[in-house]
């Protein structure tokens, strides 16, 4: 339609020009395709970002359902898993490695994917460093020379991330850190999980760098509700890696003799990694390659200037010019169907 409501065809040529035009530049002419019925879908430039995938496995069940997504997600370039300590008893970086390593293995990925121990306690001080060889291998991912752009996709505290700014100040600018953690301002992060593993990683990355950070709040996350019941189904059927996740549900009421009656519900609310580092869109950049990824417009964010955390996780409004994104929503439609799906398309029989 032109302006006065009638179809114009020269505008509708050349849209479909430009189009044309785009998709050229996007890809070869193939006579290949990436959608056959009985195949796990690749795309077919291959993965757009790398992701060093950091979560403290030996916790909360919600990790071991937002790594093996992780895996199965292939527009993500998985360069390591680092396995973190949530500081309580039992609950170590050593053992959620282990079960890193258990999970590749159990998905038929053992060996494809390197798995390192996180620190084995927080920092005790803003300017000093937890060594670890996680950290260690965040470091050498981020000085990395590559054309992918490099994601830290954290489902738990920040000890690592805050250790390896720390250590070399260089790797600040090369990396877009994912945090499931903390609250939005005006709030206090007070008494929310993987803010108080490591308060002081939090203050120091928020309050001491200018690192780009995209942060999924309580509020946010608490919000990726699923049923035990469609894990069991969508789930719990595939391969040997699905039965091992459903029967982890029961962890809790394992550890608890049962006093802890968790129902019929979970939260899965560390998948919004997967969702903001291999579920985005894309849209062009002035009509030229290269493309920008980092489209999310189904999952809602603020962009905030850079908010203050003190000590006891009051959170305040910062000031300055560098924003972070604050996650307010996240698209969980796409997040369970796409598990699901991908879940079913590897390991169906």
């Amino acid at each position: 339609m032109d302006d006065r409501g009638s179809f114009n065809r020269r505008r509708f040529m050349q849209g479909a020009a430009g189009v044309t035009v785009l998709a050229s530049q996007l890809s070869p002419v193939s006579n290949a395709t990436t959608l056959q019925p009985d195949a796990a879908f690749a795309p077919y430039g291959g993965p757009r970002s790398r992701v060093v995938f950091i979560n403290d496995l030996s916790g909360d069940v919600d990790g071991l359902f937002a790594t093996v997504h992780q895996i199965l997600s292939p527009s993500t370039d998985l360069r390591c898993i680092i396995g973190t300590s949530t500081g309580r008893p039992g609950e170590t970086a050593e053992k959620s490695a282990s079960l890193a390593s258990e999970i590749l293995s159990l998905m038929g990925r053992g060996g494809r994917c390197p798995v390192y121990p996180g620190a084995e306690s927080r920092l005790t001080a803003l300017d000093t460093p937890a060594r670890s060889p996680g950290t260690q291998a965040l470091i050498d991912e981020a000085m990395r020379a590559s054309d992918l752009p490099l994601f830290v996709a954290v489902g738990g505290g920040l000890t690592e991330v805050a250790s390896a700014v720390l250590i070399e100040p260089k790797i600040a600018s090369r990396f877009t850190l994912v945090w499931i953690g903390g609250d939005a301002a005006p709030a206090s992060s007070e008494g929310e999980t993987n803010f108080n593993i490591d308060p002081l990683a939090a203050q120091f990355l928020f309050n001491e760098t200018e690192l780009r950070i995209w942060q999924v709040t309580r509020e946010a996350y608490k919000s990726c509700m699923v049923s035990a019941t469609a894990l069991q189904v969508h789930v719990g059927r595939y391969g040997k890696i699905g039965p091992w996740l459903v029967d982890h549900l029961s962890d809790v009421s394992r550890k608890y003799n049962g006093r802890f009656n968790t129902g019929e519900t979970w939260s899965l609310g560390d998948n919004p990694l997967v969702v903001l580092t291999a579920l985005t869109g894309w849209v062009p950049s002035n009509r030229q390659i290269p493309l920008r990824f980092e489209n999310t417009d189904s999952s809602h964010f603020d962009e905030v200037r850079g908010p203050v955390i003190s000590a006891n996780g009051t959170v305040t409004a910062g000031e300055g010019n560098r924003l972070i994104r604050v996650y307010r929503s996240i698209d969980t439609r796409m997040l369970f169907d796409d598990f699901y799906a991908k879940m079913e398309a590897n390991f169906r029989t």
